[in-house]
């Protein structure tokens, strides 16, 4: 797969999560988006076959995700 390089605008505070979550895991805010897409990615074909996303809390209540 190739790599195409692109240019986005983002709301500062987009960009100060992306630099923060890039700080934390110890890569590239590059990375970082990526890795968002990717989650994006995953849980937009999970919708489209079905599939409910759940969240459990530490307190063990399951909630459903529901997306737009």
């Amino acid at each position: 797969m190739g790599v195409r390089k692109v240019t986005v605008n983002l709301p500062e505070d987009h960009v100060a999560f992306l630099q923060e979550l890039a700080s934390k895991r110890h890569i590239t805010v590059t990375e970082a988006l990526r890795q968002a897409i990717n989650t994006e990615w995953f849980l937009t074909g999970e919708e489209t076959k079905g599939s409910k996303i759940l969240i459990e809390a530490p307190s063990g209540e399951i909630k459903q995700i529901v997306r737009r």
